[in-house]
């Protein structure tokens, strides 16, 4: 890139100096060993004890009392290599298909011809969710397709009541997730409309969530961060003074991230529950109090309950509210109950109005610590060459060159929606203005370069689904700010407000080198984009994509080795392009790649080079409690046991404690990668 010109725009409350030309940030893979995990600066305003907060949020994150069913907590969903492996009662009919009609609110029947719904187990036949007649072509005669997302199945559909310590009421309520078995419709447990990814190594992401609603500051409340202007956590001053703040605490996306399915009424919670409701069900219990804790557990082994004959009993030592005030500022919680009443208008306790706070903080701290770095790619990279086999150092050479995997999986992370690669040195900026993949009468083994357009760095359409099955990062957040930063952007330029701080360094634009966008008319091409994923651990961390349709890293492949899934449309434009929006927002780097089966092999081969053993075999950091988790109901999807409040009777999956030897000190094998029923 030539010249020297300097631009600068001012978003919100950053204001950032002006920059030289640059070029574009290109870093291939790299060693995550010794990468700091992004903390916020100011994270020691909060957290007076660390050990104890990263205690607090293991509890928190493995603890079934967390749910408004007393089954169902954060790792629920994410009990296999940080994701889901579960095959049964795992579809969600795509809830969040912007189509019109009945698209979206109606379950496909599978690929293999089988019904699908709700308690269907799924089978290798069932996929992938889009199959052709010749999988080199992607413009091959369509055989089956879905738009019908594999998951993670949540609460059932009910209201919340009240709660009071250790439990919780709730009462059913009608739904969308039932069995039409007659003469009853059996409620089963809903799914959530997106596949469900690794929570190891997330808090490097600078977003979190696939549409990247998980903002980079945290607000204490809420996953919105600027954009929750009501969002206020209460503090006590040194003079017993009780007040309210506004917080945005950076590079605090997991913490922004944690507060979200603790709510969500797919995910956790019975619709209509608050922090504070789950703050008085929890604070004056044992931690993890029906659950079995390793005593050589990596964080909370030191704590196990020991009753007084010396036995070891479930959970831990400590209740919550000691945890909180071990790991947290007094100032957040010690406020007198009748003065804190008196100001607040409340019955709560400024603990259980700031349990938001304590939930969110202490679950990033944890999840810091869930980093995965000991690959034999990470020792590859650090120069022992005997690391990978003549294989797999072909798939790396692949992974670099042709198949140019490394333009959006790349850095340490290996995604480009990562704060170290992006963020750190302030050089890149969260948006690009970039050449796109519309449909262009060239050879296919050029590299498109079609009309240019801005979208967020980290986020892209790569043609899995049309734009209209989900349209990502192009949504907007409850309170109609668009989730993208390219289109807070252009909206900017006529006008409104960005609510987010932001960067945007034309200098690094591939298109119109150091020209700014001065006018609301520029293109924007984020609908249907979503966040780039990490490919660690990924052999253990399928079904892939957002929407779960994919349940082989070869066929993963297949599927970019064809140039993906975008189909042209009679009317112009193709698939990923949406009413009203772009004809098209496909991804440059989205092209058939012409590779053989030796090369493809290959690699799938690399891809499985940067699985961490610690993971597969559960070792610490990655060791835990038990937990029971549902899978599914008896029976299939025509026939179950039904409870006498009209839902489909759990059948629960015991996940066994583990410490920090890992599984093999249990006498248990490695965990696998995903594996429908043949």
């Amino acid at each position: 890139m030539a010249g020297a010109v300097s631009y600068a725009f001012v978003f919100g409350a950053v204001v950032l100096p002006a920059q030289q030309a640059i070029e574009p940030l290109i870093r291939g893979p790299q060693s995550l060993k010794g990468v700091p995990v992004p903390e916020p600066p100011d994270l020691a305003d909060f957290v007076m004890d660390r050990q104890a907060a990263i205690v607090l949020g293991k509890a928190f994150f493995w603890d079934m009392n967390a749910g408004s069913d007393g089954v169902q907590a954060c790792a629920s969903c994410h009990f296999h290599a940080g994701a889901d492996s579960r095959i049964k009662n795992q579809i969600n009919p795509d809830l969040r298909n912007v189509s019109t009609g009945p698209i979206g609110s109606v379950f496909d029947g599978m690929a293999s011809g089988r019904a699908g719904g709700p308690n269907y187990t799924l089978r290798t036949d069932d996929f992938p969710f889009h199959q052709l007649s010749d999988p080199t072509n992607r413009d091959s005669a369509l055989l089956f397709s879905s738009d019908d997302v594999v998951s993670s199945q949540g609460v059932f559909e009910t209201r919340f009541v009240s709660s009071s310590p250790g439990t919780e009421t709730t009462t059913v309520a009608e739904g969308l997730f039932q069995m039409g078995i007659t003469p009853l419709d059996v409620h089963t447990r809903k799914v959530e409309p997106r596949n469900t990814p690794t929570i190891i190594n997330a808090a490097y992401n600078f977003r979190n969530f696939w549409d990247g609603r998980a903002s980079n500051e945290f607000n204490g409340r809420t996953p919105f961060g600027r954009r929750d202007a009501g969002a206020r956590v209460w503090v006590t001053d040194a003079a017993g003074h009780i007040s309210t703040i506004q917080i945005a605490l950076k590079n605090a996306s997991a913490a922004s991230q944690a507060v979200g399915p603790a709510l969500s009424n797919f995910e956790m919670s019975a619709d209509g529950r608050t922090f504070p409701d789950l703050g008085w069900k929890l604070i004056g219990i044992r931690a993890l109090n029906r659950q079995i804790v390793d005593p050589t557990d990596s964080v909370l082994g030191t704590h196990v309950f020991v009753n007084a004959s010396g036995v070891q009993g479930k959970g831990l030592t400590e209740t919550y509210k000691q945890l909180i005030q071990k790991a947290f500022q007094p100032k957040f919680w010690n406020a007198k109950q009748t003065a804190f009443a008196a100001s607040s208008g409340t019955s709560n306790s400024q603990m259980e109005e700031n349990f938001s706070l304590f939930w969110g903080l202490s679950i990033m701290i944890y999840e810091s610590t869930l980093v995965s770095d000991d690959t034999r790619f990470d020792r590859y990279m650090a120069g022992d060459f005997s690391a990978l086999t003549a294989q797999e150092n072909m798939g790396l050479q692949l992974f670099l060159g042709p198949a140019n995997c490394a333009a959006c999986h790349k850095g340490p992370e290996l995604t480009s929606a990562a704060t170290y690669l992006q963020f750190e040195d302030q050089t890149g900026g969260l948006m690009e203005r970039m050449f796109m993949g519309d449909p262009l009468a060239l050879s296919p083994s050029s590299l498109p370069q079609g009309p240019v357009a801005l979208y967020d760095q980290g986020f892209y359409n790569i043609g899995v689904t049309p734009a209209a099955n989900d349209i990502g990062i192009g949504g907007t957040d409850p309170f109609d700010n668009p989730l993208s930063f390219a289109r807070q952007f252009v909206r900017k330029l006529s006008g409104p407000a960005a609510p987010d701080s932001f960067l945007v360094n034309p200098c690094t634009f591939e298109a119109l080198t150091c020209v700014p966008v001065t006018g609301p008319s520029a293109r924007v091409a984020v609908d249907g984009s979503f966040k780039v994923p990490t490919l660690r651990n990924v052999e253990l961390t399928g079904p892939y994509f957002h929407n779960g349709g994919y349940a082989t890293l070869d066929s993963v492949v297949e599927f970019y080795n064809r140039g993906g899934n975008r189909r042209l449309i009679p009317t112009g434009g193709d698939t990923t392009g949406l009413a009203g929006g772009s004809d098209s927002n496909l991804d440059q780097d989205i092209f058939p790649l012409l590779l053989g089966n030796v090369e493809r092999d290959a690699i799938v081969a690399f891809l499985k080079s940067l699985t961490d053993e610690r993971v597969r075999w559960e070792m610490a950091p990655f060791d835990h409690p038990a937990l029971k988790i549902p899978n599914g109901s008896p029976g299939d999807e025509f026939t179950t046991t039904v409870t006498s409040d009209g839902t489909a009777k759990d059948s629960l999956l015991a996940i066994p404690a583990i410490g920090a030897a890992g599984r093999a000190a249990k006498g248990l094998g490695p965990i696998q990668p995903f594996t429908p029923q043949p």
